[in-house]
């Protein structure tokens, strides 16, 4: 990797605590409402109780000091005063993940380890480009593809809609309809919404960034059904990168399972692993 800013040389350590602190706090601004409580936060948002991602425990590292058993207990009572069927736990320290793991074992919580992946913003811009030749700034607002058949820019989140849609779920019609919904229902604060159109301008790929000041964090990277394999994924991380670069931060970063597909697609772009973050879920 490349020398980089002096914030560029911090530890991976370091960057790991950084980028999950960061995720944690970007999910609570999302959520409609969130709750202090003794472990940390229940997050809840009634407009779309179906998405994981917006009602969800926060556990702060130590939760509170409580026994393992009161933790879980707490994150069932909060779930259940919620109306939630679902389960869905974030787990920031692995000393607590590792002290919980039975408690929640107990209630039926599968542990998820997920790795902290993170690239100068540089390096991505050069191994995306080799990766799609011709890949690089677009005519417009946007980046594109080497052939020119698909241009990204930063649009509203509605406008992602119709991508998300196309992804397959595990949930039912409703389920699926408030996942694809999301975005435009909890943007977020600090976030650019990036959309790949192809050359007739129907939407055929989606990501969200969110700023921050040293990092920008890449979250739901997605291309439409039936147009994978275009460079769509890698245009977009194009797009990430050069706002990166324009902000002048040192890395970009995003959670990804280790054992997934797009997770070695992203090392072939550069990205490294920095450290590992734990969620507990239970459908």
């Amino acid at each position: 990797m490349p020398p980089m800013r002096p914030s560029g040389s911090r530890s991976d350590e370091w960057w790991c605590q950084l980028v999950v602190g960061h995720a944690a706090g970007a999910v609570r601004k999302r959520a409609a409402h969130a709750e202090r409580t003794a472990w940390g936060w229940m997050l809840t948002t009634p407009a779309a109780p179906r998405v994981w991602a917006l009602n969800r425990a926060q556990v702060v590292p130590r939760a509170g000091d409580l026994e393992p058993a009161a933790v879980v207990e707490g994150i069932e009572a909060a779930h259940r005063a919620a109306g939630l069927a679902h389960r869905a736990v974030d787990l920031r320290s692995l000393t607590d993940a590792a002290r919980l793991r039975p408690a929640l074992a107990a209630h039926g919580l599968v542990p998820l380890t997920l790795e902290v992946l993170a690239v100068d913003p540089a390096e991505l811009l050069e191994r995306a480009r080799a990766a799609v030749p011709g890949t690089g700034t677009g005519t417009g607002t946007g980046t594109g593809t080497g052939d020119g058949s698909v241009q990204v820019a930063c649009e509203p989140p509605e406008a992602a809609i119709p991508v998300r849609a196309t992804v397959d779920g595990d949930g039912d019609a409703d389920e699926q309809r408030q996942v694809a919904q999301q975005w435009a229902l909890a943007p977020g604060p600090s976030t650019r919404h990036l959309l790949a159109r192809d050359a007739v301008g129907a939407p055929v790929g989606a990501a969200v960034v969110h700023l921050a000041s040293l990092h920008l964090e890449i979250d739901d990277l997605l291309t439409a059904a039936g147009h994978r394999g275009r460079g769509i994924g890698t245009a977009l991380l194009v797009a990430a990168a050069t706002l990166a670069v324009e902000r002048d931060v040192a890395r970009i970063a995003l959670l990804a399972d280790p054992g997934d597909r797009p997770a070695a697609w992203y090392r072939r772009l550069g990205f490294v692993a920095v450290g590992r973050t734990t969620q507990a879920i239970r459908p």
